[in-house]
């Protein structure tokens, strides 16, 4: 039954996944533009860019400081409440998840120019992969939700057929039996592998 049970939640997720894969494509590709955007601007305004990169460190210095296990909560609940509001958010027509994407990825390129400037694109590999490989799947997913949650109120308010109780409650549903879950191991590989794969490559 349990093995019956969880077959049929993931055929449920791929299902769902399916439905959303319009507004996941949009998503990755918003991501991907705002990173090189963000990489660009660092080559040509490299001062202005430092200044935005001290900013993040200060943040950073902030977070090492912490317990290990408060490193790891931090980042979870970070990562969970800023995906749930691109989420609920997204119901007004899908600005939030669309400008969430879009700053995230420019600030990854920023982040990433320099770092990789600086210490080498490998380390910004093994800085970023272990967890990003959970996390970003997530967050583009939870945009993604938001996505068609503002698409289905546009629809509403112009007269189309539209649904956005089921599918804010589907959206739900899955945030918090994927998503959240997932969020939480990204945090744990972010605080207890990521910081050693660094080391060993230091």
């Amino acid at each position: 039954m349990n093995a019956l049970s969880k077959r049929i939640r993931i055929d449920y997720a791929k299902s769902y996944l399916n439905s959303i894969s319009f507004y996941l494509l949009i998503i990755v590709a918003l991501f991907i533009s705002s990173i090189i955007i963000g990489a660009v601007y660092s080559s040509m305004n490299p001062e202005i860019a430092q200044q935005s990169m001290e900013e993040f460190r200060n943040m950073i210095d902030f977070i090492k400081s912490l317990p290990p296990y408060a490193i790891m909560l931090f980042i979870f609940v970070n990562n969970t409440v800023k995906t749930l509001i691109a989420l609920l958010l997204g119901i007004g027509f899908g600005i939030i998840p669309f400008a969430f994407i879009a700053y995230n990825g420019y600030i990854i390129g920023i982040f990433g120019f320099i770092t990789a400037m600086e210490k080498g694109l490998f380390y910004l590999v093994t800085a970023l992969l272990p967890h990003g490989i959970i996390e970003l799947p997530m967050v583009f997913i939870s945009a993604a939700i938001g996505l068609k949650l503002g698409h289905e109120m546009f629809n509403s308010v112009t007269g189309r057929k539209a649904n956005i109780k089921e599918e804010l409650s589907r959206g739900i549903r899955f945030y918090f039996y994927w998503i959240v879950p997932l969020l939480f191991v990204a945090a744990a590989v972010e605080t207890f592998i990521t910081p050693t794969l660094i080391q060993l490559i230091l």
